[in-house]
Parts: structure tokens; sequence; C-alpha cells
């Protein structure tokens, strides 16, 4: 029987990381300018959070395992943010919103986010119901035993409260822009599809603090199912955000 961490990383990730890379060069193609560049991060810095997720899990050692889960939220948080700059860029201008103000931006909350690092016992991976290191020597074999995170309540706190109110900040202003619009253009329904991208990535990353924390089975069966949403929400981004020709 193939294991849920087996069956979420490799196949599930696997085709996730697949669609977002193909999103964000998708993106590139079409223009190549700072609307686009911005575009495509809202995929790509989550693509490298994937990537990292599959690595760590394929590699497997446990230092490797404490770092690389840490790398991977940190970066699926972190894309997000540049749904804030994109339409910011769109309504202000490029001359209104300045490269130099979306890099310090992004700076600042990548900084926030990279607090995550440093929360001590932050992380702890759990084989077989054994955790830390002990378990991982003596997790069985065949099936493979990839482990599961377990985060600590400063982890789960920190992380969940941070990201939620950037992702409350960003909501707050893809609402004001489609109420200032009308509902009836193009472009309402373009906000529409945005705000509902951004519900489903954040059901994904909400989930992973959650059962994460909780660290129960029911819980990481839900989040597996919670996890799947990451691809229509990837999908309604890219066709909320594109740039009509």
């Amino acid at each position: 029987m193939v294991s849920t961490v087996i069956l979420q990383v490799f196949l599930i990730y696997g085709l996730i990381f697949i669609l977002f890379v193909f999103l964000a060069i998708k993106a590139l193609i079409r223009k190549r300018n700072r609307v686009s560049i911005t575009l495509s991060m809202v995929f790509l810095i989550p693509a490298l959070g994937i990537l990292t997720n599959i690595l760590y899990r394929a590699i497997d050692t446990y230092e490797f395992n404490l770092i690389g889960n840490k790398i991977t939220i940190v970066l699926s948080c972190l894309g997000l943010i540049n749904i804030y700059f994109f339409s910011k860029i769109i309504t202000d201008s490029q001359k209104g919103f300045s490269l130099q103000k979306q890099i310090i931006i992004f700076i600042i909350y990548a900084a926030l986010l990279s607090v995550l690092f440093f929360i001590p016992n932050a992380v702890e991976f759990e084989y077989g119901g054994v955790p830390g290191i002990d378990g991982y020597n003596a997790r069985e074999l065949n099936p493979l035993d990839l482990g599961v995170p377990v985060w600590s309540t400063a982890f789960f706190l920190y992380g969940l409260i941070l990201s939620q109110l950037i992702v409350a900040f960003l909501m707050i202003t893809v609402v004001k822009q489609y109420q200032s619009i009308g509902k009836g253009s193009i472009y309402g329904r373009k906000y529409i599809q945005t705000l509902i991208g951004m519900i489903l990535m954040d059901m994904v990353i909400v989930g992973s603090f959650v059962f994460n924390y909780i660290n129960s089975p029911l819980g990481r069966q839900i989040n597996l199912i919670v996890g799947i949403c990451i691809i229509p929400a990837a999908i309604l981004l890219y066709l909320g955000l594109k740039e009509e020709k």
C-alpha cells in the first residue's frame, strides 16, 4: 500500500510543480516586462518551494528534512505577495509603484518569514510514531517511511498569523479594486477569479500550518485532499492576473 506521504510528495506535488513552472513560463512568453515577470513570480517562487519539498524527501537526510520543510512553507507564503505587486503596477503604473518600492516590500516580507528558520525546535519529523532522529534511525524501510513534519506551537502561530495578515491585506486590496471598476466589465470577472484563486491557495497554506501542528492521521488525510485545491488555485490566478491582448 502506497503511503499518503509518498502519494502526496512524488505524484501530486510533482504534477503541481510542472503546472506552476508551465504557468510561469507562459506568463514570460506572452510579454517580457516588469508586469509579466511579477506575474511569473506568483508561480515560480512556490514552484521552488514545491521542488525543495520533493528534493528533501528524495535525498532523505534528517537534517535536510528539517531545513527543507521550512524552506517549502516560506517560499509557499512568499509567492502570494507578488499578487499585491501586480495589482499596484496595474493600478498605479510602473512609475507610480516603483521597482525600488517593490523590492523593499519583498525583502521585508521575506525577512519576516525568515524568522521561521530561527525559532528553536520549530520542526521535528516523526517516523512510525517515533519523533526525531531516533524515529528516523528506527524507521521501516519497506515500504520507505518518509516521516511527517510536526510543527511547534511557536512556529505554527507565528507563520499562520503572519501569512494570514498578508493574505487578508491582499484580499482587501483585490476587493477594493473590484468595487472600483464595477461588476459588469471583463476585469470584474478577472478580479473574482483572482480572489477565488487566492482563497484556494490560502486554504493549502492554512492546511499545512494547522494539520502539521495538530499531527493526526485524519488531519493529514484531510490536508492531502485540501492540497489538491492548489491546482484550480493556480489556474484561476493565472486567468485572473494575465494581461488581456
